[in-house]
C-alpha cells in the first residue's frame, strides 16, 4: 500500500507526477492512493485529477467488523458481481446485527512517496494531523530542491528540471513488464512542460529533452499537454 503525498500548495508538476506515478503503481498491482485536499487548476483537467486525487485520509483506514469469537465458527468471502461477500457461520447460535460491531482500524499504509515536501508542516492539511501514517511507514522525499526533514530517505536531483523527470528517469530504469503507456507518459510530460515553462527557461538540460522525447515515444500526447500548459509571460 503507497500513498503519494504532496504539500498543501504543489505546483503542476509535483501534481502532474502524482498522477502519473499513481496511474503507473496501480498497472503494477501496488494499492496507490494519492491524497490532495486542495483546488486543482484548471490547466490539469486535461489529466482526470478527480480519478487519482483523494481529498482526505479516510481511505487509508481499514475498516473492522467485531463479534464475539464464542459465536463463530468459521468465516470465509467471495466475490459476487459487484459486491464482496462476507459468510460467517455461527457456533450454537443465531448471529443478528446485534452481535456485530463496526469500527475503524490503523492506516494501512506501508510506504510513503513524498513529492516535494519539506517537513511535516509543509503537508497537505488532510495528512498534517495523521502522525500515524507517517510513523509506521517507509517514508521517501523526491525533490528538486534542498533535502527536507520528512522521510528516512531524501532522493534530490537538483539537475533535474522536475520530480516529474525524476520519476520517468526512474520508471524507465527499472526491468519490469509494465511500461510507462499513454495516460503516464502524458502526466510525467506535463510536468515537465510546466517546470521549464514550455523548455524556455534554465531547468531545461539535455537530459531533460531526452527525457521528454522519450515519453513521447511511449505515448505521450504533446498536443494535448501544448494546448493545457500555456507559457508563462
Amino acid at each position: 500500500n503507497v500513498l503519494i503525498a504532496l504539500s498543501s500548495d504543489p505546483s503542476v508538476d509535483e501534481m502532474a507526477a502524482a498522477i502519473g506515478l499513481s496511474l503507473y503503481l496501480d498497472k503494477l498491482g501496488k494499492r496507490a492512493t494519492a491524497i490532495y485536499s486542495g483546488s486543482t487548476p484548471n490547466a490539469l483537467e486535461f489529466l482526470k485529477p478527480e480519478e487519482t486525487f483523494e481529498p482526505s485520509a479516510d481511505t487509508l483506514q481499514d475498516f473492522v467488523i467485531a463479534l464475539n469469537k464464542d459465536k463463530a465458527d468459521h468465516l470465509r468471502y467471495k466475490l459476487d458481481g459487484d459486491f464482496v461477500k462476507v459468510y460467517i457461520t455461527p457456533y450454537k447460535s443465531r448471529i443478528s446485527e446485534e452481535d456485530l460491531e463496526f469500527s475503524y482500524g490503523d492506516f494501512n499504509v506501508d510506504l510513503v512517496l513524498a513529492l516535494d515536501v519539506a517537513n511535516g508542516i509543509d503537508l497537505d492539511s488532510a495528512l498534517r494531523e495523521h502522525g500515524r501514517i507517517m510513523h509506521d511507514a517507509v517514508i521517501i522525499n523526491i525533490t528538486t530542491g534542498n533535502p527536507g526533514k520528512l522521510g528516512e530517505i531524501e532522493w534530490r536531483d537538483k539537475t533535474a528540471s522536475s520530480v516529474s523527470e525524476m520519476i520517468a528517469r526512474l520508471l524507465y530504469s527499472v526491468k519490469s513488464k509494465v511500461k510507462i503507456e499513454k495516460e503516464e507518459a502524458t502526466a510525467f510530460l506535463t510536468g515537465i512542460v510546466a517546470a521549464t515553462n514550455r523548455f524556455a527557461n534554465a531547468k531545461t538540460t539535455s537530459e531533460t529533452m531526452r527525457m521528454s522525447s522519450k515519453l513521447i515515444e511511449s505515448g505521450a500526447n504533446q498536443q494535448l499537454v501544448s494546448k493545457n500548459i500555456t507559457p508563462e509571460i
